[in-house]
């Protein structure tokens, strides 16, 4: 499934992590995720697998460790309504 933002949010990268803002119900959404995550990764065009298979290269993190992270991550946006778990 690939990752993409709910309408009207926007995502914008900090040096501490993500931060998600949806303008509709002026709510933000704070992902201290450092250099592991990037806006780009919300387009639509980026899965899961492909997620963790980037920043594993990138990193040199082991891929259990992000497979670990990721989910608890994305269950949080989606249940903050940032992300969805639909097809974009």
């Amino acid at each position: 499934m690939a990752c993409c933002l709910a309408d009207y949010v926007q995502v914008r990268k900090e040096d501490w992590g993500l931060l998600f803002y949806s303008q509709a119900r002026h709510k933000l959404c704070f992902v201290r995720s450092g250099d592991w995550l990037y806006p780009y990764y919300f387009d639509g065009s980026w899965t899961f697998d492909s997620i963790i298979d980037d920043i594993a290269a990138r990193t040199g993190t082991l891929s259990e460790i992000i497979e670990r992270a990721i989910p608890k991550l994305t269950e949080n946006l989606t249940a903050n309504r940032m992300i969805v778990d639909e097809l974009c």
